[in-house]
């Protein structure tokens, strides 16, 4: 299912039509609103992605001690763009991918009963979190800020990550190239341009 893309910069230069050569879809990709997220932070966490060993986490642990809803953000927008890229390839719709994301890592596994919820509903915050960036809805991300600000951090990082891992691996193993990408439409806008919601239903 691998194929390239071609990209095509919209006129106003805030902008991008991103087509994926293998399905022949194309989608309308913008950076986020400069006042929630700079294109240089979602670079970063995408480079992190894609690297290998446990310093990735620890600098993205890092980061938070200064900015963690600036990079729990920034998370969210990858994991939405990834998303969308899988639904330009496959027609199978971003939000319906989104909804199904769900932790499983180590601090769930041999959960009590008692606790499954807690990880169930950690899962659908996240899940809440990427379908604000994936629709650009600022009440949806305010609510999952609230959410940050109430609960801690660590934990949203934790659960963040353990699902961004996951999911970047499953849509690599389909078929799906994803490193660089962020970086590619970081190449192509203009900084500070703001044009509209970062992504666009595929057709």
């Amino acid at each position: 299912m691998s194929g390239p893309y071609t990209w095509s910069t919209l006129p106003e230069g805030d902008g991008v039509e991103l087509r994926d050569t293998a399905s022949q879809r194309s989608t309308i990709l913008r950076r986020p609103p400069p006042d929630l997220l700079e294109m240089d932070d979602i670079v970063r966490i995408e480079a992190l992605a894609f690297r290998e060993g446990d310093r990735p986490q620890a600098e993205l642990f890092g980061a938070m001690d200064t900015d963690p809803l600036r990079v729990l953000t920034g998370m969210n927008w990858l994991i939405a763009f990834w998303a969308v890229l899988w639904d330009l390839r496959t027609g199978e719709p971003a939000d319906g991918l989104i909804r199904s994301l769900d932790y499983n890592g180590p601090w769930r596994s041999g959960a009590i009963p008692e606790r499954e919820q807690v990880w169930h509903t950690m899962s659908q915050r996240v899940r809440s979190g990427v379908l604000a960036a994936l629709t650009g809805n600022p009440e949806a991300h305010r609510v999952y800020e609230d959410e940050v600000r109430r609960l801690a951090p660590d934990v949203f990082l934790h659960v963040t990550l353990t699902i961004m891992d996951a999911l970047s691996r499953d849509l690599v193993r389909r078929g799906l190239g994803l490193d660089g990408m962020a970086a590619g439409l970081a190449e192509r806008t203009r900084p500070g341009s703001v044009g509209g919601p970062s992504f666009s239903p595929p057709r």
